[in-house]
């Protein structure tokens, strides 16, 4: 692992790691932490640089959790030292930046996979296989909102040559769930943007037209109260979720609204999607299974990100 003590490395990713009986940490890297980032975590090794960890026979993986405008050097550079690499999301800041790491990836046959663990969570997987059974009907409305308050004003999210932004670091979540349940990308999209005073965008909302009636919007900051939710809504039925982008063990419920006017409480799996994520990376690595999100997803779920951006610039 390359920058060890990012948040997401120490408080999500790295426990995960180390509590699957099928994964080694062979060694982390960090080129601002006097202990090259081993932490509790005891890595047989750690390196203070990332080239280092790179050139270590004995990794055959590597995750990069580093700021969104370093993914594509790292994961290229991996890439030519022979590591699968799973790469924090988004995957680039750019789809451009996306299909030439994938590009680099493919060339030396390792795999790349997007760090969106969503979709490893039990609730996460039922509603979708909800949504794909066609119970809620034909599709109309959805909404997805993922806001709170980034109160660090040196966080590298507050700068643009790193890849910042709102829309970039939390926009997947909500994006990639409707993308999913419409099963094509968006005809038209219209959106606004408040930005901060580096340029990024400190709070952006979209508006999305998946054509044959079914429209939906989003709503990303990092200047409002904390808020997660999810909303389909379809001719017979409506899904509703809280906590809907960052679940964990004890987020295991979700509410169905019939057209009859009942209302169902539902109730899935809890679990830890991070460690489900591992897993599926570790699967794909040894060629158990085939991605459950290609490198071309991540590739169309930027280039609708990138479209919603200059909408807001119009």
């Amino acid at each position: 692992m390359i920058g060890a003590t990012s948040q997401v490395a120490q408080k999500a990713v790295l426990p995960a790691i180390v509590a699957n009986p099928g994964a080694r940490l062979v060694a982390v890297a960090s080129e601002s932490a006097a202990d090259g980032g081993r932490g509790r975590f005891r890595a047989v090794r750690a390196y203070r640089t990332y080239a280092a960890l790179l050139d270590d026979p004995e990794v055959d993986a590597v995750y990069v959790p580093l700021p969104n405008g370093l993914h594509r050097q790292w994961v290229e550079r991996a890439a030519a030292a022979g590591k699968h690499v799973l790469c924090e999301k988004p995957l680039a800041p750019t789809a451009a930046d996306a299909e030439a790491m994938g590009a680099a990836c493919a060339k030396a046959g390792v795999a790349l996979l997007e760090a969106y663990m969503t979709p490893f969570h039990p609730r996460a997987g039922a509603i979708e296989t909800l949504i794909a059974s066609g119970r809620l009907g034909a599709l109309r409305f959805a909404r997805a909102a993922f806001t709170g308050a980034l109160d660090r004003p040196d966080d590298h999210r507050w700068r643009p040559e790193l890849g910042g932004g709102s829309l970039l670091d939390v926009g997947i979540y909500c994006v990639a769930p409707l993308l999913a349940a419409a099963g094509r990308l968006p005809a038209r999209v219209e959106a606004a943007a408040s930005l901060a005073k580096s340029g990024v965008d400190a709070s952006f909302s979209g508006w999305l037209d998946f054509g044959d009636g079914f429209t939906a919007t989003i709503e990303c900051s990092f200047d409002a109260p904390e808020r997660q939710s999810l909303e389909i809504v379809g001719t017979e039925a409506a899904v509703l979720v809280d906590r809907a982008h960052t679940p964990g063990h004890e987020d295991v419920a979700f509410t169905l609204r019939h057209r009859d006017g009942r209302v169902e409480a539902m109730v899935a799996g809890g679990g830890d999607p991070y460690r489900g994520m591992i897993e599926h990376f570790q699967a794909v690595v040894r060629g158990e299974v085939e991605p459950r999100r290609s490198c071309a997803d991540s590739v169309a779920l930027l280039t609708v990100l990138e479209r919603l951006r200059e909408a807001s610039l119009s």
